[in-house]
């Protein structure tokens, strides 16, 4: 009983030792002689991208990055030296994360940006442990390789659109609209217009003409009258072509007086 007692103790601080020196970085000698040599004041851990060292007076002393950051440089980043991983290249190959991931609701990290469970237009992004819910701009989606919101089609295996579920890749016509389209790529819309004087040839599916598109033709436009002209065909009663109206005291003849009804006035 006293051999297995000291046996689970001596295993237990084995772990502990092993899981400690798992999480934790250590300055190493090149690190202390690069502070010693005075010829740096912060520099990348050789390790792990989320610790750094900083020289303090001669000595490498290993700093953390916040939990899901990565060391950008001296004065660098988002918080404390550090920003994102993806912004700064990490993992690159050497070296990774060395820190646990420290959890809380919707995000893996205490800091980053993560994608939303059910959406594909939507994002999370999780500054010390508080996830803020983000929308990507119209037509997009919320690409996690980058970390952005990005193009449908660069966006593999996300939720087809309704608009889109016929015509994956094409124009989409819409109702009552000569001009403006949907244009499905990778089955997500991108709001399309036509340029002026254009109208979509639902037939085609293409931008032409808009006097060649049935039921898009422009309205006809038609010259207005000149006033003289007016004058000159109204005529008399009798028909009379070159007739004169008769003039009574020098006022207008009663067919022409503004005050009568049914006159059309100039601009209406």
């Amino acid at each position: 009983m006293k051999f297995y007692i000291a046996t689970t103790f001596s295993l237990a601080i084995i772990l502990g030792e092993a899981q400690l020196g798992s999480t934790q970085a250590r300055a190493g000698p090149n690190a202390q002689q690069l502070c010693k040599n005075g010829k740096r004041t912060m520099f990348p851990h050789e390790e792990y991208c989320d610790y750094y060292y900083e020289c303090i007076n001669g000595e490498a002393i290993v700093q953390t990055c916040p939990n899901g950051l990565a060391f950008a440089g001296h004065q660098k980043g988002l918080n404390s030296n550090c920003d994102y991983p993806h912004r700064v290249g990490c993992p690159d190959g050497s070296r990774v994360m060395g820190q646990q991931p420290i959890s809380s609701e919707n995000c893996h990290w205490q800091y980053g940006v993560f994608p939303h469970a059910t959406s594909c237009t939507r994002y999370w992004h999780c500054w010390n442990g508080t996830a803020t819910i983000q929308q990507c701009p119209f037509s997009l989606l919320y690409n996690d390789a980058v970390h952005a919101c990005d193009w449908p089609d660069n966006v593999p295996d996300c939720q087809k659109h309704p608009i889109c579920k016929d015509t994956p890749n094409g124009a989409v016509p819409i109702e009552k609209s000569c001009v403006r389209y949907w244009l499905c790529v990778g089955g997500y819309p991108r709001l399309q217009r036509c340029p002026a004087g254009l109208a979509l040839n639902t037939n085609t599916f293409k931008c032409e003409l808009a006097q060649t598109v049935p039921g898009c033709e422009p309205p006809p436009t038609t010259p207005q009258p000149d006033d003289d002209d007016e004058l000159k065909s109204g005529g008399n009663e009798n028909g009379g072509q070159n007739s004169r109206p008769p003039q009574s005291n020098g006022a207008l003849p009663q067919q022409f007086r503004p005050s009568q009804s049914g006159v059309r006035l100039v601009g209406r």
